[in-house]
């Protein structure tokens, strides 16, 4: 039987975020002694935690994520070690690990 691995991230305040994106906020604002319930704010950039950029994020397609059938998001994966990089740049390296994994949201 295969065994699932979940990769998101747990949403928390002052994240790790994209370099160009503004701090993740996540706070409380209601209380429930003060206004009768408890309640959480969050103000948060698209690249934040775990996320995926669609080809729309840099291409002329036009298919948003809730277009993109579940199915796509599991199956083989692969890991790419990229710790000691500033940027994470392509390189052919990495095209023969996700090619062996036969998945891709792109096609």
């Amino acid at each position: 039987m295969s065994k699932l691995i979940d990769l998101s991230h747990d949403i928390k305040d002052k994240m790790i975020t994209h370099p160009y994106d503004d701090g993740v906020k996540l706070y409380q604002d209601k209380f429930l002694e003060l206004h009768k319930y408890n309640n959480s704010r969050l103000e948060i950039g698209m690249h934040s935690g775990t996320h995926i950029d669609t080809p729309m994020h840099l291409t002329k397609r036009e298919t948003p994520i809730n277009k993109i059938s579940l199915d796509k998001f599991i199956g083989r994966g692969c890991i790419l070690d990229v710790r000691n990089e500033d940027m994470i740049t392509y390189k052919d390296d990495y095209f023969i690990s996700i090619k062996n994994t036969g998945r891709s949201i792109f096609g």
